[in-house]
């Protein structure tokens, strides 16, 4: 059954190609691929408290070991940039060479990267293979709370929630707007409404662990 998720939050944003998403500290920073820079935003206020260049950047946004990653350039690697300065401290090789890592985030156990197809739990020391969940189409952002993955598909316009554990799709989520980057802030699903340049906050009942 698809649930349909009204937001409860909208946060309109200054930008040309909302390409990803993520929360760290207290603030929601999104990518923007036209303008090659990372935004930090105070979900609160919609002040804008950060800009970070990142030339070349492609796509995604992820947070991880308290830093940012994202991807860029032709060769489509991870790099790895400091949220204060914006300096990079590391850089990978894509694991899949020629193909568009389209969404990623961290976990507890690593890197979550997104391709077409399938979400891949990768090694934070040397992107090693770790699992993969075998999903329909493009995940175009990936979210990880303590119990669930998290993917959107701009195209379909839906996010939906997956058990890693059982590695299948539990929840599918019709949303307004075309979905890219996701986020979760503890409490609250936030999405790239990219065909709108805002973003969007929604409450799905189940996704916080009681007790």
């Amino acid at each position: 059954m698809l649930y349909a998720a009204g937001s409860v939050r909208d946060v309109s944003v200054d930008a040309e190609d909302l390409c990803g998403l993520t929360w760290l500290g207290q603030f929601l920073w999104f990518a923007d691929a036209l303008r090659e820079q990372v935004v930090a935003v105070d979900p609160y206020s919609a002040a804008t408290v950060q800009t970070l260049a990142c030339p070349g950047l492609r796509v995604g946004l992820a947070t991880y070991g308290g830093h940012l990653v994202y991807v860029a350039g032709p060769d489509l690697r991870l790099h790895v940039v400091d949220p204060g300065t914006g300096a990079q401290v590391d850089r990978f090789d894509n694991p899949r060479p020629g193909q568009v890592c389209t969404g990623l985030e961290g976990g507890r156990s690593g890197l979550w990267l997104g391709y077409p197809g399938r979400l891949e739990l990768r090694s934070p020391a040397d992107l090693a293979l770790v699992t993969t969940v075998e999903l329909p189409g493009v995940p175009t952002g990936v979210a990880v709370t303590d119990r669930y993955l998290i993917c959107s598909n701009r195209w379909d316009e839906s996010i939906t929630i997956v058990d890693p554990v059982l590695e299948q799709a539990v929840l599918p989520i019709n949303v307004h707007g075309a979905p890219t980057g996701l986020a979760w802030d503890g409490t609250r699903i936030w999405y790239c409404d990219s065909a709108h340049s805002r973003l969007r906050a929604i409450d799905v009942p189940g996704l916080v662990r009681s007790g």
